[in-house]
């Protein structure tokens, strides 16, 4: 079956994964996929079959474009397609990479404070930065030699199984676990993917982290309310305050 043209691949012209991204609110960060896996971490290849039936169908591009050399990976990709931005995003992001081994001293690849710089240009497409992020994630894991960087327990390349007592109903059973990459300054609060604001952290420190933002956000909310409550005891009714004379 010949393969339509559809702007959800990568490659357009070319059997590739769907990266058509849903209207939910996004978890993480990142908005999910209308097409993907039973685990919903991964997108399903987009062929001619699938590509005939989508309702949501983009026929932006009725002809190939032209293809044009590629100065970062000296292959050509067409002008203008996925794949020409991410080649342009992630030669930006590996710049910067290096750029933060060069000025950190060793150990300390990264911004305590963190940061909201992007290490791509601000144009990049929602789903090359999705992508980005796959292959950002890996580096971040090889820079910080796959070691947690709160309190240095090593991994190693892989995962490794745990005994976990709260599973099978108290009973404790068997599970497994690996590093992770952590946003010093959330995604939520402008955080970006900037290996500045990554660093690696064993599941447990990570957990600290996650409980101490959700805390803080909950904390917010309950400040925010206690405002809102104390302007409508004022007057405050309808999106104007009322005159203490009436």
């Amino acid at each position: 079956m010949r393969v339509l043209p559809c702007q959800h691949r990568l490659l357009h012209y070319e059997e590739g994964y769907c990266w058509l991204e849903s209207n939910l609110p996004p978890k993480d960060g990142l908005p999910s996929l209308i097409f993907h896996s039973e685990d919903n971490k991964h997108p399903v290849r987009c062929g001619g079959a699938l590509s005939q039936v989508c309702p949501w169908r983009s026929w932006d591009e009725p002809f190939p474009a032209e293809l044009v050399p590629c100065p970062h990976c000296k292959r050509r990709h067409r002008q203008g397609s996925t794949s020409q931005q991410m080649c342009e995003a992630w030669s930006s992001a590996k710049s910067v990479l290096k750029e933060m081994r060069k000025k950190r001293p060793e150990g300390a690849c990264f911004f305590p404070e963190g940061t909201r710089e992007l290490p791509y240009p601000e144009h990049t497409s929602d789903l090359v930065r999705r992508l980005i992020w796959k292959k950002m994630k890996r580096a971040v894991l090889r820079r910080d030699r796959h070691r947690c960087q709160d309190c240095g327990e090593e991994f190693g390349r892989k995962r490794r199984k745990i005994f976990d007592p709260t599973l099978q109903q108290g009973r404790g059973g068997y599970s497994w676990e690996s590093l992770e990459v952590h946003h010093i300054i959330p995604r939520s609060e402008g955080g970006s993917d900037h290996p500045g604001n990554l660093k690696t952290l064993c599941p447990s420190c990570h957990m600290k982290y996650t409980i101490q933002q959700s805390t803080e956000r909950a904390a917010d909310r309950r400040n925010s309310a206690a405002f809102l409550q104390a302007l409508e005891e004022s007057g405050y009714v309808g999106g104007y305050v009322g005159d203490p004379r009436d």
